[in-house]
């Protein structure tokens, strides 16, 4: 994706000095731009200069169509993604052919550090939703950063942290709730709504209703049933692909019901 600049150095005396073209700043423009991506990013906004640099380095900008598979649940964990713009599907199929949907990241989120930490291989699939513009960190650069940055090595521990409060989280909801509370609290965990928080803007949630009904253990017909009750209240609309929040508040307060 990226480039060497070539070609010798410039001479020193003013008279031989030719401005550089084109094509060579390119690559300097592109670093400039990945550094600039990566301070934005949730996960690095906190780094220090030097740190940023160091990840630049080291990370590959990827670019994935929709629908292509990231990675297979089995594969070995290579790489480290930090996804700057799309959705991804984290999921695992049954020898039956049913896939269990673990959760959809979207932009800011990180996904494949549980393979690239204890070199295991991947614990699930990645799949992409949508087209997705990636970051990828290889595993033998990654590791070195970890010993050698502590501030990086305590954000990873951060997001394991984030990941094991989510998975504690999905297992009390599945255990103590019923259909409602969970499918509302799913919603809104994906649109960012969480908490209560709302705008005069709808939210939408790019999620196939068996991909959600997968999310809560709950099977697509009773998901599909409980949706189209919202949507007479007018609380959600059903598109293509996709689930528009026309009403947070509502959600909200079903899913702070724990009635079956």
């Amino acid at each position: 994706m990226f480039t060497k600049m070539g070609g010798s150095m410039p001479a020193r005396s003013i008279q031989c000095y030719s401005a550089p073209q084109k094509s060579e700043l390119r690559p300097q423009r592109r670093d400039d731009e990945k550094r600039a991506i990566l301070r934005g990013h949730a996960l690095f906004r906190s780094f220090s200069p030097d740190q940023i640099d160091r990840l630049c380095s080291c990370t590959i900008p990827k670019s994935i169509k929709r629908s292509t598979i990231i990675f297979s649940k089995g594969d070995p964990g290579s790489g480290l993604f930090a996804i700057h713009k799309g959705t991804v599907k984290i999921s695992a199929r049954s020898i039956a052919g049913h896939d269990a949907v673990f959760n959809l990241l979207g932009a800011g989120d990180v996904f494949g550090e549980i393979a690239v930490l204890d070199g295991r291989p991947r614990t699930a699939d990645a799949v992409a939703v949508t087209d997705c513009e990636l970051f990828v960190i290889g595993r033998r650069d990654f590791l070195p950063l970890l010993s050698e940055e502590p501030e990086i090595a305590l954000k990873m521990i951060e997001l394991l942290c984030q990941r094991l409060r989510y998975q504690s989280d999905q297992r009390e909801n599945v255990m103590f709730l019923g259909l409602p509370s969970r499918l509302a609290k799913a919603l809104l965990r994906l649109s960012g709504a969480e908490c209560g928080a709302t705008d005069m803007f709808e939210r939408r949630v790019r999620v196939t209703q068996l991909d959600l009904a997968s999310m809560i253990g709950m099977s697509r017909e009773s998901t599909n049933k409980q949706l189209r009750s919202w949507e007479k209240h007018k609380w959600v609309r059903l598109d293509r692909g996709a689930i528009v929040i026309l009403s947070p508040d509502e959600l909200s307060s079903i899913s702070e019901c724990d009635d079956e």
